[in-house]
């Protein structure tokens, strides 16, 4: 009679050991889903508002902005050649 008891408590003992894993595995699946969503939304607007966009119309815009500041697009493409380089080149100092 006692090993049923202890049997008994035993077994109890482990599902309630077992109940914060499965609150925590539930808690990590419901996270997982609204993150998941979240992303799948975020991405449908982006690809949305990019499908919609004329290119032919933002080089138009783009011309038109250098060709009235040639000195301003000329230090920005300078500025973002330099900012490439920098990221890109390699690190001579490991040689």
């Amino acid at each position: 009679m006692e090993e049923k008891a202890t049997a008994t408590a035993s077994g109890d003992s482990d599902e309630k050991a077992g109940a914060p894993f499965d609150r925590a595995k539930e808690f990590v699946g419901d996270q997982y889903s609204s993150a998941s969503e979240s992303f799948l939304s975020g991405y449908n607007t982006v690809r949305e508002k990019v499908d919609d966009i004329n290119y032919g119309e933002v080089l138009d815009h783009v011309r038109g902005y250098v060709r009235s500041h040639p000195g301003k697009a000329l230090l920005i493409s300078v500025g973002v050649g330099f900012l490439f380089g920098l990221i890109l080149r390699s690190d001579d100092s490991q040689d």
